[in-house]
C-alpha cells in the first residue's frame, strides 16, 4: 500500500523550501545587477511550475487515473532529478525513505505500463533477490535456478515452473553488482526486478535503456530472509512485455 500523502508533503515542503529560498535570493541580490536578478527568478519560477506539474501528474497516477504517456514521462524525469532532495526533506520531517521508494517505483511502473510492447519471452529477464529462497535450504540456485528441488516451502519452484511455461530467464541476484553482470551478460530487451523498496529504486535508476517493471517482495520475517513474491504480479508482467495483456 502506498501512502501518497507522506510523499505529497515532502515534495510540498520542497516547494515551500524554493519559494521562501527564492524571496530571500532576491532580497540579497536587489542591489545586483537587474539581469542577473530576473536569471534567477526564471530558474525558481521553472523549477517551481515543474514541482507543481510534478505533484499534479504523480497524485493522479499513484490514484490509478487516466494520465498520459508523455505527461508521465516528464514527470518521471522530474521525479528522479529530484529524488535525492525529496528523501532529504522526507528524511529531516520524520518519514521513511521506502515511503518515498514505492511512489518512485509506481511512478516508473505506471510508466512502463502506458507504452506498448511487443517482446519475446526469451529477451525478458527477470531477477529476484537470493531471500525469497528458504534460509533453510542448502541447495544452491544462485548460479542455477532450476538446482530447486521444488519442494513449495518458497517460491523458487513456482519461477522454475514460470520460466519452463513462459520461455522468459530467472536469475537469482545476491547484489547490486550481479544483477548488474547478469543484465550485461544476457542482453534483455526487458526486466522484471523483484526487490525491496531501495533495492528496485536503484536497479530503475541504474538501467537506462531498457524498460524495469518492479515488484515489491513480501517481507513477513523482515528484511533479506524468507521473503516471497506475488508470482501472478510476475506473470502479469510477462504478459504485458510480449503483448498479450488478456491472459
Amino acid at each position: 500500500m502506498i501512502d501518497s500523502k507522506k510523499y505529497m508533503a515532502a515534495i510540498s515542503i520542497l516547494l515551500g523550501i524554493l519559494i521562501i529560498g527564492g524571496a530571500a535570493i532576491n532580497l540579497f541580490i536587489s542591489n545586483l545587477t537587474h539581469l542577473f536578478a530576473v536569471i534567477i527568478d526564471i530558474i525558481i519560477i521553472f523549477i517551481a511550475l515543474a514541482i507543481i506539474f510534478s505533484i499534479i501528474v504523480t497524485n493522479k497516477v499513484i490514484k490509478d487515473k487516466k494520465v498520459s504517456s508523455w505527461a508521465m514521462k516528464i514527470n518521471f524525469n522530474i521525479v528522479s532529478v529530484l529524488f535525492p532532495v525529496i528523501t532529504l526533506v522526507a528524511n529531516l520531517i520524520g518519514i521513511s525513505k521506502n515511503e518515498i521508494r514505492k511512489v518512485y517505483v509506481k511512478l516508473n511502473n505506471q510508466y512502463i505500463y502506458s507504452n506498448k510492447y511487443n517482446i519475446k519471452p526469451e529477451d525478458i529477464l527477470i531477477l529476484i533477490p537470493h531471500c525469497v529462497q528458504k534460509n533453510s535450504c542448502k541447495l544452491k540456485v544462485t548460479n542455477d535456478i532450476n538446482n530447486c528441488a521444488k519442494c513449495g516451502l518458497c517460491n523458487v519452484g513456482e519461477l522454475v515452473q514460470l520460466q519452463h511455461k513462459t520461455n522468459v530467464k530467472v536469475f537469482v541476484a545476491t547484489g547490486g553488482t550481479l544483477a548488474r553482470k547478469i543484465i550485461i551478460d544476457n542482453r534483455p530487451k526487458a526486466v522484471i526486478a523483484v526487490a525491496c523498496e531501495r533495492d528496485l529504486t536503484a536497479g530503475v535508476q541504474d538501467v537506462k535503456k531498457i524498460p524495469v517493471l518492479g515488484v515489491f517482495n513480501k517481507r513477513p520475517n523482515g528484511p533479506c530472509v524468507d521473503t516471497s513474491i506475488d508470482i501472478k504480479e510476475v506473470e502479469e508482467a510477462i504478459n504485458f512485455f510480449v503483448g498479450n495483456k488478456n491472459n
